[in-house]
Parts: structure tokens; C-alpha cells; sequence
């Protein structure tokens, strides 16, 4: 089950804590219940795509692309020195002419991922 307003999942996933456990396994803080976190899985696959895996209730009751896959993914980019957006729809994703990425489900539609070099602040 994709998303429907992935902006407003993506303004909400910012406010989370992420810590690296290991590669490709992360712990991510839970908005609705502070003393709870979430374990998030992220796999690179071919062909600029990407499988995350949550254990927050919503995804695991078919949900993908959650709040918490998404401040992964923030927390990645970041790393990375890199600013990422999400999408819904592709001719949305491909209008931001940035390198596009999809973080993929079995059974729906991606997400689609653009993905920028991050701003450096001068100093």
C-alpha cells in the first residue's frame, strides 16, 4: 500500500531520530509513541532502485514508504553530501531533472526518489 500524500509523509519523517546499527540496518525514533523506535531495513538493488523494510504497524499490515523508511533515507542521502525528494507520481519526479531513484514494493507502484548534490553553507 503506497502512500497517498508523500509530501506531507516526507515533511513528517524529518523530525525523526536515526541511528546507524549496522549496514543497511537502522533504528529510527517513533513520532506517535517517544519511547518506542522502529527497526528499518535498506537494500541498493540494480537499476537505481531501492527495497526498505519497516516494523511500524503500518507497514507491517502492507504498508511501504513509511515515515520512518523515509527519514532513512534522509539520513542516508545526508551522508552521502546528497538532498533527496519524494514522489508519487514520475512525470512529477522527472520534471526536478535530478537522477531519479524508486524505492520499490511488490505489489504497488514505486516511489519515486530525485536525488541532489546537497547545498554546502559557506562560511
Amino acid at each position: 500500500m503506497k502512500p497517498k500524500d508523500i509530501k506531507r509523509l516526507q515533511r513528517r519523517s524529518r523530525a525523526l531520530i536515526v541511528r546507524r546499527v549496522s549496514r543497511g540496518v537502522y533504528v529510527v525514533s517513533s513520532r506517535s509513541s517517544p519511547n518506542l523506535q522502529h527497526i528499518v531495513t535498506v537494500e541498493s538493488l540494480p537499476e537505481a532502485a531501492i527495497s526498505a523494510r519497516c516494523t511500524c504497524p503500518w507497514a507491517q499490515n502492507g504498508g511501504y514508504g513509511c515515515s520512518h523508511v523515509l527519514a532513512t533515507l534522509h539520513y542516508i542521502a545526508n551522508r552521502q553530501k546528497r538532498t533527496i525528494s519524494f514522489w508519487g507520481d514520475l512525470d512529477d519526479a522527472q520534471r526536478q531533472k535530478h537522477r531519479i531513484l524508486r524505492l520499490i514494493s511488490a505489489n504497488d507502484e514505486p516511489i519515486y526518489i530525485t536525488s541532489r548534490p546537497a547545498r554546502l553553507l559557506e562560511t
